[in-house]
């Protein structure tokens, strides 16, 4: 297998792994309108993670597309989005209770970040 050959398919791999996390999120996000009938904060929540869950999916199909501005944003998101993980999970709330969790808010954030960065910088073309 050539190294261009293994770099393409960790991209698709990461591509693949973004609209899966993007999926997650706008089902979440869906989920917690009938919320917003009753406690307004969760309105403004549930749009967040809408635009979240797009913005996500846009990235992914311009990953897969060769834009390097959309692997740094992705590496930026995804390392955010870790951050944010650790974070809560330090904090006393509970947020990280469970196999689910653990694996939609860590692993695979850094399953991502792991393919982006064994796959070859120069072998991604910038195209515009």
């Amino acid at each position: 297998m050539s190294e261009t050959t293994a770099t393409e398919s960790r991209i698709e791999a990461a591509g693949v792994l973004v609209v899966l996390q993007a999926s997650l999120s706008l089902i979440a996000g869906l989920s917690a309108i009938p919320f917003g009938i009753v406690e307004p904060g969760f309105r403004v929540l549930s749009v967040l993670t809408i635009l979240v869950a797009v913005m996500m999916f846009w990235l992914a199909r311009n990953l897969r597309r060769g834009r390097r501005w959309a692997w740094r944003w992705l590496v930026l998101v995804e390392v955010l989005s870790l951050t944010i993980t650790v974070l809560l999970a330090l904090l006393p709330i509970g947020t990280i209770r469970g196999p689910v969790p653990v694996l939609v808010n860590l692993v695979m954030p850094l399953a991502v970040l792991v393919l982006l960065a064994t796959a070859s910088r120069h072998a991604v073309p910038d195209r515009r």
